[in-house]
């Protein structure tokens, strides 16, 4: 509980704000793991099957509600929210001691886009965050078919020849995993990236929407 409450309190203070209202610029840079990070005890496919039951809710989230303002969000929610803005609606909790952000954008009042990111808190394995997305990307591809793009790009390949390590070849920016999908409502792309942590990335857009640059 305590390191919970710890990794939630560095989260809130490196917030600075999740979807820019202009349509352009990236989330927030979060702090690193905090220091002496434990193992977790949860086996790595249960937390695989609970983070990718929680993402596929978010879209679903998403696919009822596009086109609606942020009133109706708030009430299908029914959680407090982090944090405000005109045209977005952020929310913040931990899922297995890593900071995960939710949040909405609207455009016009509308629902138009929607971004679900897993920071890294304390580091329970070396590939935990790859084995979440390989997870997650096995559960889009069966809902959405194969991604339009699927990229595995090597900054540095200090690791390449080192499977065991990726992780850490991602957690220091060396390494990054990125899938996209076009479906009927817009594009969906998912993102494993990091710097001095991993961050995972879920984002949805309607059809129409730019992308940041």
């Amino acid at each position: 509980m305590v390191r919970a409450m710890r990794t939630c309190a560095a989260l809130l203070v490196g917030m600075t704000l999740l979807l820019p209202t202009s349509g352009h610029g990236e989330l927030p840079e979060f702090g690193p793991p905090p220091v002496g990070a434990s193992f977790d005890d949860i086996d790595d496919v249960t937390k695989q099957t609970d983070l990718t039951r929680q993402a596929l809710a978010f879209l679903e989230t998403l696919h009822r509600h596009w086109g609606e303002g942020p009133e109706r969000l708030r009430t299908v929610l029914a959680r407090s929210v982090e944090r405000e803005e005109e045209n977005s609606l952020v929310y913040l909790r931990n899922v297995h001691d890593h900071g995960l952000l939710e949040g909405y954008e609207f455009r016009k009042g509308s629902l138009a886009r929607g971004r679900y990111v897993l920071i890294q808190g304390p580091v329970n394995g070396l590939n935990e965050f790859i084995g979440y997305y390989a997870a997650l990307k096995e559960a889009l591809t069966k809902l959405y078919g194969e991604p339009a793009a699927d990229q595995v790009i090597w900054s540095n390949d200090l690791y390449h020849h080192l499977p065991d390590y990726w992780g850490v070849a991602v957690m220091i920016g060396h390494l990054r995993y990125q899938a996209a999908w076009e479906t009927a409502e817009g594009t969906l792309t998912l993102d494993l990236s990091g710097q001095q942590y991993s961050r995972l990335s879920l984002e949805y857009r309607v059809r129409g929407e730019v992308a940041d640059t």
